[in-house]
């Protein structure tokens, strides 16, 4: 006992020392405990770890003009090969010719390694600092630090000099691996007003105090050469942070990350009145319609007006009028890939027969409204780049626009240059959000939820039966119906041939395919149907069979398998899944057991299942019916998903027990 005491008193005292550990909150100082630190205790699979960062931004007084200075240091210790990565640094600035731009200096950056014992510190040479374009807005500051392996500790810093009073940036706690310390600093003069926003579900502690600043002006003879204020110090600490993992069912995980964000409310100078500079909604539209390039390109001619002219003079119905012409569109200019926003260089689209999405949406919109039809812009921001903010606008949160088309009977149709295999309402999931905003004056109702553009179902009804040698043969007569459609046509098309397509069909549905036919396989179709024969050999295990009655399972396993999670559950769409499966028995074989009828709900009602079994004679009824009637679920409903879904997966793997009689 007395051993064993000792045994426990040493591995606490053993525990105390090694988390007891020397980490450094000083930029410049790197400890032995951080070089010989071998993993993240709270987060053993972490590659790396940020030991601590730290952001701070001020106001200085140049030239005549308050402008936002901001510091960011960060130390990153390596601790796997794929942490390595966290070695070449990536710093996007905004810069705009004759604008508002800013500037990365101040640039510097080490790799600390131990060496027997020692300390050896190995510095970024400025000749390795690569300035990049990324597009006619924003730039990159690039570097690699050297001699960094696992083991490194890297340590970087660099100020970003902003000329806009305007822009507080975003500041990050949480990043794609732990964070054991961050820290942000802002201290706004008297004279700005900010809204402060804290997002995500990390716990971050605010501290609000003041102090007296001064600014030197530029010197004159009639006035004084500086000016004193008061300004407001905004603290914020986080401790502890895990990564930010991407987890399934998530659009875009970065709409969750744990930060900061400030947006300028207004000004208060000396003498002067208040003025207002929080941007609403109404206020960037004005200004997108007046002052860029997408509102004088929404007054284009159409191109096509001869061509169109043919093609729906005879037509009546509107819809078929918006189907013929968007169809009319895609035929003639492809989509290369990418996504824009202003639609710029059309012309170029019409000239090659390809382009992107934004100026086969331009292009499309001047051939409706040519036909004349009432037609208007969707702003949208991609799933993969987040949500748009119902308050707070930026330009920057926009990076393209889909089409509407409205009938005189108030119907709404969507269209994007990007659906290659899309037909009215049909839209890619990336472009397929919860927030659209309307870009038409007249609309009163300015949000639109793409999600429910569409009913989106798929209907399977089965036939089969199965002799007493165990073959299993049947029909399968299937229906995909709008977003359901899509999927399906696209990995039809993804496939390298009709007979890669069948194999997968075949891995998928775990039987083999003897003949098939599809309908609908264009691209305007809204609904896919799919015939097909097919065959399985049953495993017979002496005078009992075990078959499935489903013969296609709709959720063979759980996919929520996490006790806990911190991120709400956002799946693609809405949809609704229908099975009818009539199974033949041989008169030789009696049913022993028939899996049970239930209903299994959701909470509040937003999903249900409907499972019921029955036998008539020696034919065997299954109907099935899965309804998912909300895509998007707050974290507070993760067990009951969680839940809803395992019970669902055990009844699709409920069997019948057939037993042979004779």
């Amino acid at each position: 006992m007395k051993n064993l005491i000792c045994i426990v008193v040493f591995f606490l005292i053993f525990q105390q020392s090694t988390t007891a550990k020397e980490f450094s909150l000083k930029y410049g100082k790197v400890t032995k405990d951080e070089l010989t630190m071998k993993i993240y205790e709270k987060d053993t699979t972490a590659a790396a770890v940020v030991l601590y960062e730290s952001g701070n931004s001020s106001f200085d007084y140049i030239a005549d003009k308050f402008k936002v200075r901001e510091e960011v240091k960060r130390k990153i210790k390596i601790l796997k090969q794929e942490g390595v990565n966290q070695a070449t640094v990536k710093v996007q600035y905004f810069y705009k010719e004759n604008g508002d731009k800013e500037a990365i200096t101040n640039i510097e950056a080490y790799s600390y390694n131990l060496d027997n014992g020692n300390i050896i510190k190995t510095k970024l040479d400025n000749k390795y600092v690569f300035d990049e374009e990324i597009n006619n807005t924003y730039r990159a500051i690039k570097f690699s630090i050297p001699n960094v392996k696992v083991g490194t500790v890297i340590e970087y810093r660099y100020i970003k000099n902003i000329e806009s009073y305007a822009e507080i940036p975003d500041w990050n706690f949480q990043s794609e691996i732990p964070v054991i310390n961050s820290d942000y600093e802002a201290i706004i003069p008297e004279y700005f007003v900010f809204n402060r926003e804290i997002k995500g579900y990390e716990k971050v502690k605010a501290v609000e105090s003041s102090q007296s600043q001064q600014f030197n002006l530029r010197a004159t003879t009639d006035g004084p050469n500086s000016v004193t204020c008061q300004s407001h110090d905004f603290t914020y600490t986080a401790t502890d942070i895990p990564a930010l993992k991407t987890e399934p069912y998530v659009w875009c995980v970065n709409d969750f990350t744990s930060g900061i964000r400030f947006e300028l409310e207004g000004t208060n100078f000396p003498n002067t009145i208040y003025k207002p500079y929080a941007q609403t909604w109404d206020i960037l539209e004005e200004t997108i319609k007046k002052q860029t390039d997408f509102g004088s390109n929404l007054k284009m001619s159409s191109p096509f007006k001869e061509e169109i002219k043919v093609l729906t003079d005879t037509v009546k119905s509107e819809k078929k009028k918006i189907e013929l012409i968007y169809s009319f569109i895609k035929n003639h200019i492809s989509w290369n890939g990418n996504y824009s926003f202003f639609g710029n260089k059309y012309k170029e689209a019409l000239k090659n027969g390809t382009g992107d999405n934004g100026q086969i949406n331009m292009i499309l919109m001047s051939a409706l409204k040519n036909a004349g039809i009432y037609t208007y812009p969707i702003l949208i921001s991609l799933r993969s780049h987040g949500r748009l903010p119902f308050t707070y606008p930026s330009f920057d949160k926009l990076n393209t626009f889909i089409v509407a088309a409205q009938t005189s009977n108030g119907a709404i149709f969507y269209m994007d240059g990007s659906a290659t295999n899309g037909g009215l309402n049909m839209l890619p999931i990336n472009i397929l959000v919860d927030r659209g905003r309307v870009f038409e004056e007249t609309m009163s109702n300015k949000w639109v939820d793409l999600t429910k553009a569409a009913k989106n179902q798929v209907v399977y009804i089965i036939n089969s039966k199965f002799d007493k040698e165990g073959n299993l043969t049947g029909t399968l007569n299937s229906g995909y119906a709008n977003q359901l459609a899509y999927s399906y046509k696209s990995n039809y098309h993804a496939a390298k041939d009709s007979m890669e397509f069948v194999e997968k069909l075949e891995n998928s549905y775990h039987f083999k395919i003897d003949s098939m036919s599809i309908t609908g396989k264009d691209p305007m179709s809204t609904i896919v149907k799919e015939k097909i024969k097919f065959s399985k050999k049953l495993d017979l295990q002496g005078e009992y069979v075990y078959i499935n009655p489903m013969i296609l399972m709709q959720i063979d396993k759980n996919p929520f398998t996490q006790s806990v999670r911190k991120l709400p559950v956002e799946f693609d769409y809405s949809f609704n899944f229908q099975l009818s499966s009539t199974l033949t028995i041989p008169e030789n074989y009696k049913v022993e057991e028939l899996p049970k009828s239930v209903k299994i709900v959701l909470a509040e009602n937003a999903g249900q299942c409907i499972y019921q079994a029955i036998q008539k004679e020696n034919k065997i009824q299954l109907n099935y019916k899965f309804e998912m009637s909300q895509s998007i679920f707050p974290q507070e409903y993760y067990t009951a998903i969680r839940d809803f879904y395992a019970n669902v997966a055990t009844k699709n793997a409920e069997l019948i027990v057939l037993k042979k009689i004779n």
